[in-house]
């Protein structure tokens, strides 16, 4: 309504289809990229600021696929911008050119979140599931925008594609995470109807969940215990890590740890065995366990641990 459209995030969308064959979306269904009409499109934009609209998510699946268009988009909200106003778009890694790296540069902080999907940096795993993957150009590109531009970076990986085992997905996490992005979302592969990816499950003994969303149960490298704890540190790392409550205090369960998935793995057994719960646990829960933890469990001197938890309580109250 024109009363609380300015505090919702609104669906747009500037395109339909996509180019690319990954074998576990649904949209490699769909390979003509269509563009609505611009004096459509932008007078559709205009109508929506007009009434007070500020966050924009475009459910694009390859915004940036057309350069030229995505810098059209970016000058027009970047023209009509307002405080509190965000842009979340779906881009290609691979393809940010100097142009449009400098438009995203150029844009005000808070504007511009980006959805980078890696989801495995296995490239015979990439090719298997017809994923294109420069990974040369996607680690320059993504350095590129932490360095010189405030764009706010969500980025995924996929548990349980054909053939990646446990070892394999450890290294391409640690390997984001280096990184840098704000957000890292771990998602768990799944069997969408129709969708290509079905072709591997006899091959690669892919199990999947009978009930939505039809979740991977285990496959030929990755046992079902294996991959339960996979579902529970990635159910972790959204309460620990991406919800940003504990960006001081997270850290330092893998700061000086050979791998930051193993340690945060271990701290994730420990948080399960503890609680028995993957949800339910409050800010205020979760920050003694996780003095506990890095105290009792990884020896850090308490003074440590709980300095940097009450840096993240003091931020949490600016915040309030």
């Amino acid at each position: 309504t024109d009363e609380d459209i300015k505090h919702r995030a609104i669906y747009v969308e500037a395109s339909r289809g996509c180019p690319f064959r990954c074998e576990y979306c649904m949209s490699s269904l769909d390979p003509c990229v269509r563009f609505f009409p611009e004096e459509k499109l932008f007078a559709a934009f205009s109508k929506l600021l007009d009434r007070g609209a500020r966050s924009f998510k475009f459910v694009d699946r390859t915004f940036n696929i057309d350069v030229p268009f995505a810098l059209k988009v970016l000058a027009f909200f970047k023209a009509r911008h307002a405080p509190g106003m965000m842009l979340h778009f779906e881009v290609i890694p691979d393809r940010l050119p100097d142009e449009l790296m400098d438009a995203v540069a150029d844009c005000p902080p808070g504007l511009l979140q980006f959805e980078i999907g890696i989801q495995t940096f296995n490239e015979e795993v990439a090719h298997r599931i017809q994923r294109p993957l420069n990974i040369a150009k996607i680690e320059a590109n993504m350095r590129r925008l932490r360095a010189e531009t405030s764009v706010h970076i969500h980025s995924d990986l996929i548990a349980g594609l054909p053939g990646e085992d446990l070892a394999s997905f450890e290294a391409g996490f640690n390997r984001l995470l280096a990184l840098d992005p704000q957000e890292i979302q771990l998602g768990i592969l799944k069997r969408l109807r129709g969708a290509p990816i079905d072709r591997h499950s006899r091959d690669w003994n892919m199990i999947y969940s009978p009930h939505a969303p039809y979740e991977i149960l285990s496959t030929r490298l990755i046992r079902f215990e294996e991959m339960q704890r996979v579902q529970r540190f990635a159910r972790y790392w959204n309460l620990v890590v991406n919800n940003g409550q504990f960006i001081h205090a997270a850290p330092l369960i893998w700061n000086g740890a050979p791998s930051a998935f193993a340690a945060f793995m271990a701290f994730s057994d420990w948080l399960y065995a503890r609680t028995n719960a993957t949800g339910n646990l409050h800010m205020v829960r979760l920050a003694k366990l996780l003095l506990e933890f890095l105290t009792a469990e990884k020896g850090l001197e308490e003074n440590t641990a709980a300095a940097a938890l009450w840096m993240d309580y003091q931020l949490s109250l600016i915040h309030i």
